[in-house]
């Protein structure tokens, strides 16, 4: 291990624990400029980052395509299930 990688071990670990804040942009709890700043140019300047970055883009953006469909029969069954649960049969 290169004495460059064991110095930024601490700014990739503080990378990769806001990471999904940064890139889910959650308004409930938002970076600051300073914070955005920070971890930008260490995803711009680190590969082992920059790749847990892109691989979480990546793997958000094929989870956002994944439609579910529940079929007409299901519906019906649970449908009745609930009917006799609330009946109390």
């Amino acid at each position: 291990m290169k004495i460059s990688e064991v110095m930024s071990m601490p700014e990739c670990h503080w990378v990769k624990s806001h990471l999904t804040q940064y890139l889910d942009r959650d308004p409930s709890a938002p970076l600051t400029d300073a914070e955005l700043r920070r971890l930008e140019v260490h995803i711009a300047l680190c590969d082992k980052c920059a790749a847990v970055s892109e691989d979480y883009r990546e793997t958000s953006k094929a989870l956002s395509q994944l439609r579910t469909h529940v079929d007409q029969e299901s519906i019906n069954r649970l449908s009745d299930s609930l009917k006799r649960l609330t009946s109390g049969e």
